[in-house]
């Protein structure tokens, strides 16, 4: 298991030492997504947030649901090397498991290889702690690292990074729902960059990214004044085009850059309409390698 990394740092996504009297982005998502770990400041935004927005938990639902989805697209591929940035709170929680709580990571890989090399990093260190405890025990051995994502170089030249994954074969990065929670358009391009250029040819960036591309525009307007007034956040919902320049001149694997539910044909939530999931999913590959460079 890593050790938690307790650098005194401020983030812009995900502010740090949040009371229970002001709203988290953390806390919140897990409020829509059905979890316990929230306050009474939380719930009330959740509300308001949903009074918004009426798609809002379905499209939280969506997001949730896409994660292990890509995990295991990505192991049959052959990857074995996991970093999971924004983790966010762990889906298993201690009076356990709920019916519609999504796998771990490790868990979705488990079918397919073992000792996978899994990795996840959340700049709030409550959430990181959470992940931490649950973690301990899951086939994999899965570590967590509390850092900031927009210190990149930081975050992958720390031993826990250094120390668990091999940089002669190709790494699958995860970032699900975590920068639109960064509003610094250059801080977050200058982040992707310095991870694009640090993967291994053949690597993986699995990006989900809210985005007013696919409703009237003043429902991510709306949520992004809900999230300003009431929880002093920056959430900077962007357009597919940005998304697009996130990821560099790396190919996307099929079906590209599409509504989180259209990326998975056959899946239930694949017949949502597609503003339903109010954000972009899409995988780029790094070339340089082929897929059997990942085992």
């Amino acid at each position: 298991m890593c050790r938690i990394c307790t650098r005194d740092a401020r983030s812009e996504y995900a502010p740090w030492g949040r009371s229970s009297r002001q709203p988290c982005p953390a806390r919140v998502y897990n409020c829509l997504t059905g979890g316990v770990e929230s306050y009474e400041a939380d719930r009330a935004l959740a509300e308001k947030l949903i009074g918004a927005d009426g798609l809002l938990i379905m499209a939280t639902a969506i997001n949730q649901v896409h994660a292990p989805l890509v995990v295991r697209a990505l192991a049959r591929r052959g990857f074995s090397q996991f970093l999971d940035l924004g983790c966010g709170y762990p889906p298993l929680l201690a009076r356990g498991r709920r019916r519609h709580d999504p796998p771990l990571i490790s868990e979705v890989l488990a079918p397919f290889q073992t000792g996978a090399a899994v990795l996840h990093v959340d700049v709030d260190p409550v959430v990181a702690g959470q992940a931490e405890s649950v973690m301990a025990g899951p086939s994999g051995n899965p570590g967590v690292l509390c850092a900031d994502l927009l210190h990149m170089a930081e975050l992958l030249d720390h031993r826990d990074v250094a120390g668990r994954f091999d940089l002669s074969r190709p790494i699958a990065v995860l970032l699900h729902d975590v920068l639109p929670w960064a509003g610094d358009d250059q801080g977050v391009a200058d982040a992707l960059a310095v991870l694009r250029d640090w993967l291994p040819p053949g690597s993986a960036l699995s990006i989900t990214h809210a985005t007013s591309d696919l409703d009237d525009p003043t429902v991510m307007a709306r949520l992004t004044a809900l999230w300003a007034e009431e929880a002093a956040v920056a959430f900077r919902p962007r357009r597919g085009t940005a998304i697009t320049a996130l990821l560099g001149d790396w190919p996307l694997m099929s079906p590209g850059l599409v509504p989180t539910a259209r990326w998975h044909p056959g899946h239930p939530k694949h017949a949502q309409p597609a503003l339903a999931s109010r954000a972009y999913a899409a995988v780029a590959i790094k070339p340089g390698a082929s897929p059997s460079s990942a085992a």
